[in-house]
């Protein structure tokens, strides 16, 4: 067996041994050297450096614990009497009794459940829950004074009746319309049509009842009425009867039939009637 073994790998050796004298050396230094990078982006890696996400430290720190003293109590108090009754210029709050402090975390609210009576009162009885973090800290009752303090209109010099509202100069001041100035006409309101009713002194809050309204339609007046309704308009003269504000009604009677009819104040010459 050995004996065959050699018979078969002595040739293949002598092959090997002499084929390397038909293979002349290759010089690697003279040939020219091509270089050629090949990149690929991953679908799942950003081209785009990556850049590292900034986190607020804020988000992970825990709420500071505050003590809920009577002054700041009444802050928030006034504040959501405020809201729960959409009022205008500022609502202030008073506790009437003693408030002992609680301790809360910064985020704590207050939720209001009843007030009575349930409107915006200078005296009222409010129902309250403390919450923080969710928890019901606990509820409490107390009695308020409210002040609701809206700026108003003030006489600059003394005024006398019958001075119409819009041709006089008004100061204006901040007042509390719940108690001491109640019924003061705010700045906000349209007093177009509005006249003094009385004389007043310089630096007084006007109220709704130092006005009246304008008259624009005398008794006896010959006015135009407008009459429209159905599709059909008409144009005719009539006479008051009564006197008329803006926007009021009165007693017209029409000068061709003397047929009498109720009309609506426009202006101080024509009234409005609807067929």
């Amino acid at each position: 067996m050995k004996v065959w073994l050699l018979v078969l790998f002595f040739p293949i050796s002598i092959l090997f041994a002499d084929v390397s004298r038909f293979i002349d050396s290759i010089d690697f230094s003279s040939a020219p050297v091509k270089t050629r990078i090949i990149t690929k982006s991953s679908a799942l890696i950003s081209s785009q450096p990556a850049t590292l996400r900034s986190y607020n430290s804020n988000q992970f720190v825990t709420p500071k614990t505050i003590t809920l003293h009577r002054e700041t109590l009444e802050k928030r108090l006034g504040e959501s009497i405020s809201h729960r009754y959409q009022a205008s210029g500022t609502v202030i709050a008073f506790l009437t009794r003693e408030w002992t402090p609680i301790k809360v975390s910064s985020s704590y609210l207050i939720k209001i459940s009843d007030c009575s009576p349930d409107e915006l009162s200078s005296s009222t009885f409010v129902r309250f829950g403390v919450w923080d973090g969710g928890n019901l800290i606990g509820e409490f009752a107390e009695p308020l004074r409210v002040g609701q303090y809206v700026d108003v209109f003030y006489s600059k010099t003394p005024l006398l009746r019958g001075v119409r509202m819009s041709s006089v100069q008004f100061d204006q001041k901040p007042v509390d319309i719940l108690k001491q100035h109640a019924g003061a006409v705010p700045v906000s309101a349209n007093v177009k049509g509005y006249q003094l009713a009385s004389n007043i002194k310089s630096n007084t809050p006007i109220k709704w009842n130092f006005l009246s309204k304008i008259t624009l339609v005398k008794k006896g007046q010959i006015v135009d009425v407008f009459a429209s309704g159905n599709g059909i308009y008409v144009t005719m003269k009539g006479m008051a009867l009564e006197n008329g504000v803006e926007g009021g009604n009165v007693t017209v009677q029409n000068l061709s039939s003397d047929k009498k009819f109720q009309a609506k104040v426009l202006n101080e010459n024509s009234v409005k009637v609807h067929l």
